[in-house]
């Protein structure tokens, strides 16, 4: 995103003070982004990054106790608690974008936090380190899908003193697997409650999984509308919607952020604006993208006419949540995740996918360390070549830029275009 260079010229200063907690700073930068909105290719997504702003700040300011957490704990306990939700995966891609990647890995290095782990955590616990991210009150986990995420979380936990809670995630999906997982749930909510001196509030965590299925609701018009051919919107700009999957479930505000989004959508697709003039090619991209500069996007869309039309991680796996049963209803949503089990829950997953948005091509986006989703990477290949579908698994790094190759890239790019062209 271009507001990035303008950032770090204005956060040059207090970034090296570490005054992000600082009100005018967090005033200054909501200014900024605020004024900034012709730098965003849809209003849905300027309205998204005023509300992360907000977020930010409500860690930075203290303005609640501030609970970390991983991407995959369901945040509608977090936002049903009223605590601050802060999300460590999500703020190093944010980290990455005001220039901190160096610093902070050389701060999680001296730490001996290894180079072979996935870099999301080596980065996130580098701007911690460095003192860029709030302290956390409580840190909660599950040991699903990322098996590096509770050591990370529980290492900046115990560093700060604070109490560590993680969900274990059986590997089965069934009756009994979901109460264990649900009492799991009810024992965090009342513990982080009587550790942060919170009231528990039932109707307060009920309204939150009312607001989750108004969200759940909104991305799912959105997909819906994504199915239909030609594409209006590139890959490359949906992705920057993900945060609302990884992190805001069960806010005020995500459901009104995919409703804008949808407006906005089906006004492109009425006035004819397609993402790219002429399609040629639908693609399917597996995983996240490279957070820093890069010309993958490029390629792919704007010189190949090849579309990236969805992304998995935007994919709702899940049933609507039953606000009278929440524990039970959220360990339902954390179970169903297509990555957790068997590989064959996500290969059937990725063949739906595949054929309610009419894929041609799939792209593996395989950041480094990342050992859930390119463990099977082979066997993924294999069924989806199967059924004719062509499958580029592309390696790299999220946020290290140091591992991109830009050369190499463009050339097994160009070979997956001319071989689906």
């Amino acid at each position: 995103m271009d507001l990035y260079p303008k950032l770090r010229s204005v956060l040059a200063e207090p970034l090296k003070r570490r005054a992000l907690h600082s009100p005018l700073v967090v005033k200054l930068v909501r200014q900024i982004i605020s004024a900034q909105k012709r730098a965003f290719p849809w209003e849905a997504s300027h309205r998204l990054a005023l509300k992360a702003i907000d977020q930010a700040a409500d860690a930075f300011l203290r303005r609640g106790p501030v609970v970390w957490h991983n991407v995959f704990f369901p945040s509608e306990l977090l936002y049903g608690l009223g605590v601050v939700p802060f999300a460590p995966e999500a703020a190093a891609a944010v980290a990455v974008g005001l220039g901190l990647v160096d610093e902070a890995f050389r701060a999680a290095d001296g730490r001996w936090f290894g180079s072979d782990g996935c870099s999301f955590h080596r980065l996130a616990l580098g701007c911690e380190l460095a003192g860029y991210f709030p302290r956390p009150d409580a840190v909660v986990c599950t040991s699903h899908l990322c098996d590096i995420a509770p050591q990370s979380l529980a290492l900046t936990a115990a560093r700060h003193e604070r109490p560590f809670h993680l969900v274990d995630v059986p590997r089965r999906a069934g009756v009994s697997e979901a109460h264990y997982v649900a009492r799991q749930l009810k024992g965090i909510f009342f513990s982080l409650a009587e550790e942060l001196g919170l009231k528990p509030d039932m109707a307060r965590l009920e309204a939150a999984l009312r607001r989750s299925n108004e969200a759940r609701e909104g991305l799912l018009r959105v997909s819906r509308l994504r199915r239909e051919a030609p594409a209006v919107i590139r890959g490359e700009e949906a992705h920057g919607f993900l945060y609302l999957m990884l992190t805001s479930f069960g806010s005020p505000w995500a459901a009104g952020v995919y409703d804008k989004w949808y407006e906005e959508l089906r006004y492109r697709r009425e006035q004819g604006d397609w993402a790219v003039p002429r399609e040629k090619v639908r693609l399917l991209w597996l995983h996240l993208r490279p957070y820093y500069a890069n010309d993958i996007f490029k390629i792919l869309e704007r010189e190949g006419g090849a579309v990236v039309v969805f992304e998995e991680m935007n994919h709702v796996y899940w049933e609507e949540l039953d606000p009278r049963h929440p524990f039970f209803s959220l360990a339902r949503k954390v179970l169903s995740h297509h990555g957790l089990g068997p590989l064959e829950r996500r290969i059937g997953a990725l063949m739906q996918m595949v054929e309610d948005f009419r894929t041609q091509g799939v792209v593996h986006f395989a950041h480094w360390g990342c050992r859930q989703s390119t463990a099977g990477v082979a066997l993924l290949q294999q069924a989806l070549r199967e059924q004719g579908i062509a499958f580029l698994n592309l390696d790299g790094d999220c946020v290290d830029r140091q591992k991109y190759a830009p050369g190499a890239v463009r050339t097994r790019l160009e070979g997956f275009l001319e071989l689906l062209t």
